[in-house]
């Protein structure tokens, strides 16, 4: 088993019956569910290591204090919610784009910034336009605060419904919605300034960001379709 192996039962511990049923059901969580988990992990830390390094403690947390389970919400929520806040110290925030930034620093309008990085897309460029929407995504998402952000990830990523995302967070189910509504509309008017994905008259392409990589030496962005299959 990928967890109940790693776990070395002191002598003279006593694991009672229910709590070795526990730790099974928990097993069988991890094996079912890994990939939900890394994709919600993923883009909260935006990078492949620190999901990992998460996923790994929240996992051993879990398993180390069983007895602390009391039953109240199911063992996915319980689990879920360890694993969420385990993210948190990797969280980062954004006070605005890298972009907007930019554009304020070389005091230029924004079209005359996306004209100097136009250009039409190589077929072999597909792939990586994808993961630089991806990242640009997790952008926008960084410049949401900490609870919206989660609560947006927790709807989109896994479908859960708002009742159940009050739980993993221990909010009340009206939050869980408010806190929704307001990251949507947040994410919604940043993508409307200058987002072409959601109106294909604005001037941020994302295979513009293809050019601008390659002129700048900058190394292409690692993505989520890059996760390693278990």
């Amino acid at each position: 088993m990928l967890v109940l192996s790693m776990i070395k039962v002191k002598e003279g511990d006593l694991v009672t019956e229910q709590s070795l049923d526990l730790r099974y059901q928990l097993e069988n969580i991890i094996e079912q569910e890994y990939n939900k988990f890394y994709a919600v992990i993923y883009r909260i830390t935006g990078r492949h290591q620190d999901t990992e390094d998460v996923l790994q403690n929240s996992f051993l947390k879990a398993f180390m204090n069983i007895d602390k389970f009391k039953g109240k919400s199911a063992l996915s929520t319980w689990l879920y919610r360890i694993a969420i806040n385990e993210s948190y110290s990797y969280m980062k925030n954004w006070s605005k784009m890298p972009v907007v930034a930019m554009i304020e620093e070389l005091n230029i309008t924004d079209d005359a910034f996306y004209k100097q990085i136009k250009y039409e897309p190589a077929i072999d460029d597909e792939l990586i336009t994808e993961e630089i929407r991806e990242q640009c995504i997790r952008g926008f998402l960084k410049c949401v605060s900490k609870q919206k952000r989660v609560v947006f990830l927790l709807k989109t990523t896994l479908g859960l419904k708002n009742k159940e995302i009050a739980e993993i967070l221990e909010i009340s189910e009206n939050n869980a919605k408010v806190q929704l509504h307001r990251a949507r509309k947040q994410l919604q008017e940043m993508f409307e300034q200058r987002c072409s994905l959601i109106d294909p008259d604005k001037p941020c392409k994302c295979h513009y960001w293809v050019k601008y990589m390659r002129d700048n030496n900058l190394p292409i962005p690692e993505g989520y379709s890059q996760i390693k299959k278990r």
